[in-house]
């Protein structure tokens, strides 16, 4: 047997015992929350997602589709239960949301943003800022108790620091208190008193919340972070997870990712623990540059001529360039102005199935989709197609204008 075929065999057995040695070391959790599908980390879904997907009777899927992309294909047509979860600025959807509920839709939000909520809803929230998220990696941290309902004798052990806001619902607004938390005595974040034994006493505070609204209700909850594989895996966590979800058992449930920033987890590399040591990082260093060495070193032996082929030219831009200089020698403002308006027309039809040519319809949804005033944007286009009409000759500063006009609906 040849050097060569030694030294290839060496180097193919050492890099599988390193892969094998890095696959059987442990990995370490990030403790991000994410809430992704995709994400096997405690605070992902994809555990939660899995179990879901199996369990519900009437179906469980996860969408990346809007609230109204999902109305606009008629996916919300029958009755449904909506889940958000998301630590995410998600107001500009209030108005949707409570929409659905009345109609007759269960929506479950998780969210942590609760100020222009709590206002439309009449209520109160309380924010806990003692409990920090990365206080729980690591720490022997005295656990809370989360409990259904009223039902205070079976509850479940639940670290405080995935509760950082609890609800506060006054008797005036028509609710139904879902699930609440019970915060330790050592909170000192005047949740505690002292009775006339001087003990410290707790008291129970709501996190799942239900409103009914119409035909359907809206459920609230104030931890989103309940909402995860953590809780699926952690203690008796699922049973909150499954009681919540027993809510809307009798219907699909479609959970959509829209409304959250997908944040990717931490990957460590395969050679993470060789990396962490100098002397292995030198080996490893010097493994890889003997293995590329041997690979320049064959490949010049084998190497060979590979022709020169020439691409072939794109005359397209040429034709544009074209096309575009004969319309400015003329002078033609008008022209140019249709030809933009047709180009944005296309534009919009591909991305959005807007036509904004077929009527004060279509002009509504791009409105809708763009968050502008739908007279104004029907005003825009009727003075644009005015001018690109040719009944009236088009100044260089009207063409620009409307140029950044149509720019901005793409853009949006």
């Amino acid at each position: 047997m040849r050097n060569r075929t030694i030294f290839i065999i060496a180097i193919v057995a050492l890099l599988a015992l390193i892969f094998v040695i890095e696959y059987r070391m442990p990995r370490k959790f990030q403790w991000m929350p994410t809430f992704a599908h995709g994400d096997p980390q405690p605070f992902g879904c994809q555990v939660f997602d899995s179990v879901l997907t199996a369990s519900l009777p009437k179906g469980y899927t996860v969408e990346r589709r809007t609230l109204w992309q999902m109305e606009k294909d008629s996916v919300l047509a029958t009755p449904k239960a909506i889940v958000i979860i998301s630590n995410e600025d998600v107001d500009a959807q209030m108005a949707h949301v409570l929409r659905l509920a009345k109609q007759g839709h269960i929506v479950v939000m998780a969210i942590n943003d609760l100020y222009r909520w709590a206002d439309t809803l009449g209520i109160d929230f309380t924010y806990h800022p003692r409990f920090k998220l990365e206080a729980i990696a690591g720490n022997h941290v005295t656990k809370g108790r989360l409990a259904w309902a009223d039902d205070t004798l079976h509850h479940w052990p639940v670290y405080p620091q995935l509760v950082e806001r609890t609800l506060k619902c006054p008797d005036s607004v028509k609710h139904e208190v879902l699930a609440r938390f019970r915060f330790y005595d050592d909170d000192e974040i005047g949740y505690v008193a002292k009775n006339e034994h001087s003990e410290w006493s707790y008291f129970w505070q709501p996190v799942a919340v239900s409103f009914p609204m119409g035909q359907g209700e809206l459920i609230l909850v104030s931890a989103p972070l309940l909402l995860t594989n953590y809780m699926m895996v952690s203690g008796n966590g699922s049973q909150f997870i499954a009681r919540l979800m027993n809510r809307v058992k009798d219907r699909p449930v479609i959970r959509t990712e829209r409304y959250m920033k997908i944040t990717a987890t931490e990957q460590h590399s395969p050679f993470y623990v060789l990396l962490k040591e100098p002397p292995l990082r030198w080996a490893l260093y010097l493994a890889m540059l003997t293995v590329v060495l041997f690979c320049i070193t064959a490949a010049r032996r084998r190497q060979r001529v590979i022709p020169v082929v020439t691409p072939p030219q794109n005359g397209n831009l040429e034709f544009v360039r074209l096309v575009g200089t004969l319309y400015w020698q003329q002078h033609d403002n008008a022209g140019l102005l249709a030809k933009k308006l047709a180009f944005t027309t296309d534009d919009l039809r591909r991305q959005t199935g807007i036509d904004i040519g077929s009527g004060d319809e279509a002009i509504g949804q791009l409105a809708a989709l763009t968050g502008r005033n739908a007279e104004e944007l029907r005003l825009l286009l009727q003075n644009i197609r005015r001018a690109a009409s040719g009944t009236y000759g088009v100044s260089d500063p009207e063409l620009k204008t409307y140029i950044e006009q149509l720019d901005g609906l793409i853009d949006n």
